[in-house]
């Protein structure tokens, strides 16, 4: 009886030996953090290669101070959009996308089947999609 228990435990540590020699890669991510002196709600777009077209996601409602992370996974990439609206300012630009005013939304093909509202989003360059990348709204 000992001697698997004494066998379990060697093949428990080899592994967590190993793992931890070879840790997970890290994935890469997009956050928006909001340092503006006001609440704003946020809406990102993407062109989407999975999906074959231009999505736009939102809301992420920000508090002054606080951060959010829209895209929690590896960027895919080079440019995404923003679009925010605040108490005293909107963030705006020359592309514009679908985005569903009044509910959190996810839509695909953003930037030409539109059922809600379009707004004008702006371009953020990431610079290199490998590594993670944060916006920070002033």
């Amino acid at each position: 009886m000992f001697k698997h228990i004494a066998v379990a435990a060697a093949g428990a540590i080899a592994f967590f030996a190993l793992t931890a020699l070879h840790p997970a890669p890290a994935l890469a991510s997009f956050r928006v953090c909001n340092q503006s002196g006001e609440k704003i709600a946020v809406a990102i777009a993407y062109y989407g290669s999975d999906e074959d077209g231009w999505v736009s996601e939102g809301w992420w409602n920000l508090a002054d101070g606080d951060c959010a992370t829209p895209i929690a996974k590896d960027l895919d990439n080079r440019y995404y959009y923003l679009f925010a609206d605040g108490d005293q300012h909107t963030w705006t630009g020359d592309y514009d996308n679908c985005v569903d005013p009044s509910t959190a939304f996810t839509l695909k093909h953003a930037d030409s089947d539109c059922n809600f509202s379009k707004k004008s989003f702006f371009k953020v360059d990431t610079g290199d999609t490998s590594t993670d990348y944060t916006y920070t709204f002033h």
